[in-house]
């Protein structure tokens, strides 16, 4: 899964800015939530949506090569790492961030490590359950992400809307390394993806956006 998920996403790293135009204003939205300040770990950072709103020094760890080639030519320190497995020190950074990469990752492993190399706190925006329902996607559940944070400062959920629809939904999902559903065991013919987007009328992300302080 992680292999194919990196090598999706490396493919992607050139349309990414694009097409992904509801990540982009979430990770917008995640960093007037937070206000994070000081030396800041971007995770899942794909070509850097959330370092580029942000005030200080950035680090960006992702899973995807090629995220992390177009990440460290904007922003310099970029490093291909697992959100389970963050491959940094303890208390490391003053923030870390994530926007639109959890969903990927064991939560139950990526949110303790994200607590364990930050010193003052934590953000995340990242679509739960009731999200694009039509695609059977295993978006978690609101609750049980913010059950995995202590101190939690404030709590959004919020509908973002996908400006697209037709088969530019397609490319949409295609062209932001996002097509691959970690529920199905084999890859999803075109014909039926084309099928289960033409039933989506409005698509939407439901996304939670989450700090909590840990000082």
């Amino acid at each position: 899964m992680k292999g194919a998920l990196s090598l999706r996403f490396s493919r992607s790293a050139d349309t990414y800015d694009r097409w992904a135009v509801p990540q982009r204003e979430c990770a917008r939205r995640l960093v007037d939530l937070a206000k994070p300040e000081g030396l800041i770990l971007d995770v899942g950072c794909g070509t850097g949506f959330v370092s580029s709103y942000v005030r200080g020094k950035v680090v960006g760890v992702d899973l995807s090569g090629g995220m992390a080639r177009r990440y460290r030519e904007r922003f310099g320190t970029a490093v291909v790492g697992d959100a389970e497995f963050l491959p940094f020190k303890d208390s490391s950074f003053d923030w870390v961030l994530s926007n639109f990469a959890l969903h990927w990752t064991d939560l139950s492993k990526s949110v303790p490590e994200m607590i364990r190399v930050a010193r003052k706190g934590v953000g995340v925006a990242l679509p739960v359950d009731g999200s694009l329902e039509e695609l059977g996607f295993p978006f978690p559940k609101a609750e049980d992400v913010i059950q995995l944070f202590p101190r939690v400062e404030e709590v959004k959920i919020e509908e973002v809307r996908i400006p697209f629809s037709g088969f530019d939904l397609v490319r949409f999902f295609h062209y932001t390394g996002s097509s691959l559903n970690p529920s199905r065991r084999v890859l999803t013919p075109r014909g039926k993806i084309e099928s289960l987007v033409g039933g989506i009328g409005e698509p939407k992300f439901r996304v939670l956006f989450l700090y909590a302080r840990l000082l």
